[in-house]
């Protein structure tokens, strides 16, 4: 099996191990209705619910987002997940919540810090989906997100022999 996904490496370029393989999609947002149609952020456009990660074969998939520029966009609001199942990985939140240097993770309040695997608190905690072939989507469920970058984080493993998580390149 080949993938495209890779650890990172430390400066004598030996793997450092994750839970996973890495894989990283920024999105910059540009949604304005009849100026930006089909951009990020477009409510009612192409990329209104946009695949981020095209997922082939079974794999366990953990999702997160970290905001390298403030969001804007009245009341927009988005969420990311699978077809069908569109808030499984980031539940609907509002654009306006999301700052520079803030995480977006499961159903926590973006902050800048999170304790990881808190049992007792499913807010905080990183959930992982086993995934056979749905491809991760971000939705814009109301009004435009019109300005702002979030960088998407999918951390993965292979299961089956084609495992393959990559960035779907829109």
């Amino acid at each position: 099996m080949q993938t495209s996904g890779s650890f990172y490496r430390d400066a004598n370029r030996v793997p450092i191990t994750t839970d996973g393989l890495i894989c990283k999609k920024s999105i910059t947002f540009a949604g304005v209705h009849g100026v930006t149609n089909d951009k990020w952020g477009d409510d009612g456009g192409a990329l209104a619910s946009g695949v981020m990660f095209t997922v082939t074969g079974v794999v366990f998939a953990k999702l997160l987002a970290v905001c390298t520029e403030s969001l804007t966009g009245n009341s927009s609001t988005l969420e990311a997940g699978i077809t069908d199942h569109t808030a499984i990985f980031l539940p609907t939140e509002t654009c306006t919540t999301i700052d520079t240097g803030m995480i977006w993770l499961n159903n926590a309040t973006p902050a800048t810090y999170y304790e990881i695997g808190e049992q007792s608190a499913a807010a905080d905690n990183l959930p992982e989906y086993l995934l056979n072939g749905n491809d991760i989507i971000l939705s814009t469920k109301t009004d435009e997100v019109t300005a702002g970058t979030l960088d998407f984080y999918c951390i993965w493993r292979p299961i089956s022999s084609d495992a393959e998580v990559i960035d779907a390149g829109n």
